[in-house]
């Protein structure tokens, strides 16, 4: 065969967006940490910029989203809300990723 006959190309055009999903459906785990960094970016546009202003740290493990607070009063408001910060953040993801909030 020449090398020229072996054209592996494909000749259609397709969006960035499906070839990056038939890549990522190959191999879950890619997803998966794909999930886990837009974790920090969901928790700044869910809880909106004053909550945001007193976060120190926000990490990922095991289906639970760890957040640090500077604000004790901030906190214990997030705390009654838990349960639509983590319905939001999965919408904001894309995924059902989060399971539980842990605020610190």
């Amino acid at each position: 065969m020449s090398y020229k006959k072996r054209d592996l190309r494909k000749n259609s055009v397709q969006p960035l967006q499906d070839v990056l999903r038939e890549i990522i459906g190959k191999q879950p785990s890619l997803s998966t940490g794909i999930y886990q960094s837009r974790i920090p970016g969901a928790w700044r546009e869910v809880v909106g910029p004053s909550a945001a202003r007193v976060t120190k740290n926000v990490w990922f493990r095991h289906g639970v989203v760890y957040v640090t607070l500077h604000s004790s009063i901030i906190r214990n408001e997030l705390m009654m809300h838990r349960d639509t910060i983590i319905r939001n953040m999965n919408n904001k993801i894309g995924s059902t990723v989060v399971k539980e909030l842990v605020l610190r």
